[in-house]
């Protein structure tokens, strides 16, 4: 059974602050997922999805059977009352609600690594980015040190699934998370533009996480120093440096198939 609900229900009320409010968010530990394919992801991943709602022009949608297979409520409302819900100007016609999915800090120090560590990151498609280019890559985890909010809609949608699957912590000072990291073994290498060894370098003979700065800035001299070392992605022609995403990517990969 799917209830059509009206543009005033307190459900819609409180999906509009969970897509737009981060203290919302996190006072209750609830996010928004935008779009069939992501909610079905997201269900697939056996993430706690809580509500699912749709415009009614989708009530034929296959994502309404798989909502209720999954035992989740569904509910409709009108298209133009859908459209501002959603955190973008062309909504995707699903959203559903899930539970917050934290990771540990500590228990992502203990594996095998690869891991991420996004310190301070501001642009929430970057960070998407980089949690999708983790699982791509066989990272075992990303650890967000201050910046963006992991549930961040915009980051959801770049990750593309992604952050369904990568577990994600969050430590608020990426000095803090680094020292965690090497507290417990792992071998933190610092991106920096200029000065660091090729990604391909870095000894593979313990665990390693790969440590992401601030778009504009980088990374902090603190954070620099805490590290055991530096790497930088090989760049020929003018290109003087590349995106945190682009780098990161590139880094990760180079991490999965080299022989240092």
């Amino acid at each position: 059974m799917v209830e059509e609900l009206s543009g005033g229900n307190p459900r819609c009320r409180r999906l509009r602050r969970l897509a737009r409010d981060r203290g919302f968010r996190h006072d209750e530990a609830a996010y928004i997922v935008e779009g069939p394919t992501l909610v079905a992801e997201a269900l697939v991943a056996d993430r706690d999805v809580r509500q699912v709602v749709l415009p009614t022009s989708a009530s034929g949608h296959d994502l309404v059977r798989l909502v209720q297979r999954a035992g989740v409520d569904a509910f409709l409302v009108p298209d133009r009352v859908f459209d501002g819900l959603a955190s973008t100007r062309s909504s995707q016609p699903a959203l559903a609600e899930v539970a917050f999915h934290d990771a540990e800090a500590a228990a992502l120090a203990s594996t095998a690594g690869p891991l991420v560590v996004l310190a301070e990151l501001g642009d929430p498609g970057n960070a998407g980015t980089l949690v999708r280019s983790a699982e791509a890559f066989g990272a075992t985890g990303v650890l967000m040190a201050g910046g963006v909010d992991p549930y961040n809609p915009k980051l959801v949608r770049a990750a593309a699934g992604s952050s369904f699957r990568v577990p994600i912590a969050t430590v608020d000072d990426p000095v803090a998370a680094v020292r965690l990291l090497t507290d417990a073994g792992v071998s933190c290498w610092a991106a920096v533009p200029h000065g660091g060894i090729p990604p391909t370098e870095v000894p593979s003979d313990g665990p390693v996480a790969l440590i992401l700065g601030n778009e504009p800035h980088g990374l902090d001299a603190g954070v620099v120093e805490a590290c055991t070392g530096l790497i930088t992605v090989p760049t020929v022609g003018g290109v003087d440096s590349l995106n945190v995403a682009v780098a990161g990517s590139v880094a990760l990969h180079a991490l999965a198939t080299g022989s240092g």
